[in-house]
């Protein structure tokens, strides 16, 4: 049975519209404290890899460059991951989830969500697009990919996972960042992540019920 279109109208009670937004904003404020931290991470990584590679050949070295990178792509790895692991707890008694997929269709983005959408946006942008540009970047250096690409890869799980937890809380979020990162010309970034994670099925099948809903 197909769902009904969007009224446009906000059906959610007082409660409810008050949870959600305490939601969004818990969410945010965890999201906004894990890029305070990776962000500055993320951008070691790169200055690493290009100071590497800007050495004349002689003086090049992979083994310093997988020494100086990967306690930072652990780093990383570890800052999502309890990320994730306190997305997970915001919503411990999934009382918001049941009602997250009626939500999204019944009104417009509140601030509080397009303040989370915006935070989502920029860790997918710093995060997934280190990971990209770090692949094609140590192909110069094959040892050093070899050595780091499996922590590369092993960012992309915690990542999608604290993405599409949101995204089932509060569904219209994933709407959102999608639109934000499209609006950078990196909405692949998204999909890829979904894709790399084996996850490119429900990732296709919520942004297709949001489209849906919008129409």
């Amino acid at each position: 049975m197909s769902e009904p279109a969007a009224t446009g109208i906000d059906e959610r009670t007082p409660q409810e519209v008050k949870q959600d937004k305490e939601l969004a904003d818990r969410l945010s404020a965890l999201i906004e404290d894990a890029n305070a931290k990776v962000i500055p991470l993320c951008k070691q990584i790169r200055t690493h890899i290009e100071n590497m590679k800007a050495r004349p050949d002689e003086d090049k070295n992979e083994d310093e460059l997988t020494k100086a990178v990967r306690p930072l792509l652990e780093q990383v790895e570890k800052v999502l991951n309890e990320t994730n692991g306190a997305v997970k707890g915001a919503d411990p008694d999934n009382l918001l989830t049941r009602t997250a997929t009626r939500n999204y269709k019944d009104h417009k983005a509140t601030p509080e969500e397009q303040r989370l959408a915006e935070a989502l946006k920029v860790m997918v942008e710093e995060v997934q697009g280190t990971v990209d540009w770090a692949k094609n970047e140590l192909e110069a250096f094959p040892k050093a990919k070899k050595d780091l690409g499996p922590l590369l890869d092993a960012l992309g799980q915690p990542l999608v996972q604290i993405v599409s937890g949101v995204g089932l809380v509060l569904a219209g979020v994933l709407n959102l960042v999608g639109k934000l990162l499209s609006g950078l010309g990196m909405e692949s970034l998204l999909h890829g992540l979904f894709a790399a994670t084996g996850l490119d099925k429900i990732y296709k099948g919520l942004m297709g019920q949001l489209s849906g809903a919008a129409k």
